[in-house]
């Protein structure tokens, strides 16, 4: 009998993955370990410093929130006992007040009590100017925060605001802060905490080792009972080709969050693994700048929107895992109307002639130009991301039919979505086009991306609009808690959007997951796949050669 004695790179804390090779013998490796891969590594540890997937990510695996969505897309309780509404009095008639009951018996991972006081003082710290949180939206309609007792927290709201449940401490916005650690800080801006958090959610992070992983272990105290899986190591695979060989390999035992759609076919032709595509609150988006010479006119955008084939982009680039239909769903969920906000047809003729009355002429080279100026915008992508490159040049060659010149430039994905003031692209403007995928969130109101008091750095309004009718029907969907209403409300706003077009839609978003058919309890929420880690637990490896006979082929 032989034993090889194989390391794998990656494994936490330098663990070394038995093999056996012998008739019947099986991996042995460290006992309750999942070590999952993804593509994008946060700039802090710290949610209230992150935005996006990110965030909730690490709000969901470190920390606990006030609410939280269950896999069947149902609002629930998390350190709060119940969801306020209007009939058990946690809402009040006047919608200026919202009451949470505190979870009695919530500890941070250090053995101190989460109470109500907490909450107060991280909503404070999120609307304290001198923190550097990307949006203080939810939170800055919070006129004061009270906590009456130590299981009370009482929202005083400065009007009504229909998304506060989802966005107040919740997954949407950033998850509750240890006072007593944080407290003595200034600001939480680059202190020790952002790279060792201390949370009260299901672990607690043992150690981040920069460019390549963060490793976490159980929480012993954590409210629901120590979790079963002892430790998570998130490594840090900016290639998705590399990232799906480790899955090949089982070096890793999850992928998660493939930024590339196009690998979902692929991930599911892996043996021990199983593969999720779950439709989530997201959408992609061709997003113009209108504050840019080049793109300030909606005749220009919609010119250039018009001259790409939806369907046909995404059914090329996606290779079926993405539909271009009433993508618009991923943007208002609930209250989507798609004749409203439609999508936009392929009509190159019409985007010729919308250039022409534009003032856009044909010049040399094919290039239109107007005052002197060729119409040659620069469109942003993700680097490491082959679908956006492709996506990207496809929409080039559409563009260039009608007289449009794009110049495509990359970003690393960390690059990519980072703050004004670490000259990320994105959210300090410095784009005309840009290919971007981004969740909204789990309400309709979509403030953050269209208001004018939402453009960087206060926000995520990421087209730069500003429109004083956008800004009046955003204001009325998010003062009443009448669903019916709001839908009206969102139908005419949705009007306005299309006829002014900021973005085009390409697609609703779906996260695409994939994890060992060795772990049980996992499931998807709208808020991401770990909204309930704490609840995971890991059977034992099978054999290696009764997986390579699994396998399927492409």
């Amino acid at each position: 009998m032989r034993t090889a004695v194989v390391a794998l790179a990656g494994i936490a804390l330098g663990a070394v993955l038995l093999v056996q090779c012998a008739r019947g013998e099986r991996f042995t490796v460290p006992a309750g370990l999942l070590v999952i891969a993804q593509q994008h590594e946060p700039m802090s540890l710290n949610p209230e410093l992150e935005n996006g997937t990110s965030s909730s990510e690490l709000g969901l695996l470190l920390f606990s929130y006030l609410l939280k969505y269950d896999r069947a897309g149902h609002l629930i309780g998390d350190a709060a006992t119940t969801v306020p509404t209007l009939r058990n009095g946690g809402i009040s008639r006047d919608g200026l007040t919202i009451v949470y009951h505190i979870r009695k018996g919530i500890r941070f991972a250090d053995g101190v009590p989460l109470t109500a006081r907490d909450c107060v003082w991280t909503i404070d710290a999120i609307n304290d100017p001198r923190n550097d949180v990307q949006s203080r939206y939810g939170y800055d309609r919070i006129a004061q925060a009270d906590a009456p007792n130590s299981y009370t927290l009482v929202l005083h709201l400065k009007r009504p605001f229909a998304p506060v449940l989802t966005l107040v401490l919740a997954p949407d916005g950033y998850p509750i802060l240890p006072e007593h650690l944080l407290a003595r800080y200034p600001n939480f801006n680059d202190i020790p905490f952002d790279s060792k958090p201390i949370g009260s959610g299901p672990y607690v992070v043992t150690r981040w080792l920069r460019g390549d992983r963060v490793e976490m272990r159980a929480n012993p105290n954590y409210w629901r009972g120590k979790p079963k899986i002892a430790r998570i190591t998130i490594r840090f695979v900016p290639d998705a080709t590399t990232a799906i060989d480790l899955l090949r390999t089982h070096e890793v035992d999850g992928y998660f969050d493939d930024l590339d759609p196009r690998n979902y076919p692929v991930l599911r032709t892996i043996p021990g693994i199983r593969v999720t595509s779950t439709r989530i609150d997201a959408v992609g988006a061709l997003i113009f700048n209108t504050r840019s010479p080049l793109t300030s006119d909606p005749r220009v955008r919609h010119a250039i929107a018009m001259a790409i084939d939806t369907p046909s982009l995404v059914a090329k680039v996606y290779r079926g895992a993405l539909n271009s239909r009433n993508a618009g769903r991923g943007l208002f969920i609930w209250a989507y109307d798609p004749q409203a906000f439609k999508d936009v047809p392929y009509d190159p003729k019409r985007a010729r002639l919308l250039l022409e009355q534009a003032g856009w002429s044909k010049g040399a080279g094919g290039v239109r130009r107007k005052d002197g100026r060729a119409l040659d915008p620069l469109l942003i992508i993700q680097a490491d991301t082959p679908s956006d490159a492709m996506a990207g040049n496809i929409i080039a060659q559409y563009e260039r039919a009608i007289g449009v010149g794009v110049t495509l430039k990359q970003f690393n994905v960390t690059q990519f979505v980072a703050p004004p003031a670490m000259g990320g692209p994105i959210y300090g403007g410095k784009f005309d086009l840009a290919l971007y995928p981004f969740i909204n969130g789990d309400d309709p109101d979509t403030t953050d991306q269209f208001a004018c008091s939402h453009v960087p750095p206060a926000g995520y309004n990421k087209s730069r609009i500003c429109d004083r009718r956008i800004d009046a029907l955003l204001y009325a969907g998010r003062t009443t808690y009448d669903p019916a209403k709001r839908i009206a409300i969102y139908r005419r706003l949705q009007v306005l959007l299309y006829r002014e077009l900021p973005l085009v839609l390409l697609y609703q978003g779906r996260q695409i997951n994939a994890f060992t058919d060795r772990l049980h309890g996992d499931t998807a929420s709208l808020n991401g796949i770990f909204w309930n880690a704490g609840a995971w637990r890991l059977s034992p490896r099978r054999d290696r050669r009764a997986l390579d006979r699994s396998a399927r082929p492409l």
